[in-house]
């Protein structure tokens, strides 16, 4: 009897240990790494009603998808959507592919950088990423994407490309006036 106790307790022990060093690891990625851009609440409603509204859509990509929040919330939404979801950090799709282990959906994460990835088949690509990224991104995006594509880009916007729609959802403040505003483009 106390064999096992002895090794219930050793079991314990490592999955806490094991616990908390992902948990380590998490932190210093967010801390260190930082440019983890969680995509809020509002802001993920806001998404949320802009998928709908595009019923014949097949494949979203979340561009820059850190820990795979938003990539998780839009397959178990919209099951039947091909969700690709690309991060250039190891540790990030790490933790992504947990979340979508956790919540049983099948979301294709990849690491990789953005611009080694091909957008042809894709119908809505969401974006929240720092504003130097975006005039390449831009031309990218212009160049693979197919008419009728749709891109939401999460408070930075792009230097020529005319947005179609602008959604703010979160209230303005005069140092971060686009802060959490969705600009929606669409590729003529």
């Amino acid at each position: 009897m106390t064999i096992i106790l002895y090794l219930a307790a050793l079991i314990i022990a490592l999955g806490l240990f094991s616990f908390l060093m992902l948990f380590l690891v998490f932190m210093i990625d967010s801390v260190v790494k930082s440019h983890t851009l969680p995509t809020s609440r509002r802001a993920t409603k806001s998404i949320m009603k802009i998928v709908s509204g595009h019923k014949s859509a097949k494949g979203f990509y979340d561009l820059g998808c850190a820990h795979g929040t938003l990539a998780v919330r839009i397959k178990r939404e919209f099951p039947s959507l091909s969700v690709h979801a690309i991060d250039n950090n190891p540790i990030r799709i790490f933790f992504a592919k947990m979340r979508s282990m956790v919540y049983r959906v099948d979301v294709d994460f990849q690491q990789k950088n953005i611009f080694d990835v091909s957008l042809s088949d894709a119908d809505i690509v969401y974006i929240y990423l720092w504003y130097d990224l975006l005039p390449p991104l831009e031309k990218k995006l212009q160049k693979e994407l197919k008419p009728g594509a749709i891109v939401i880009a999460n408070t930075s916007n792009f230097p020529t490309w005319k947005p179609i729609q602008k959604i703010i959802t979160y209230p303005k403040t005069p140092n971060m006036p686009d802060f959490e505003t969705l600009f929606v483009y669409q590729k003529s």
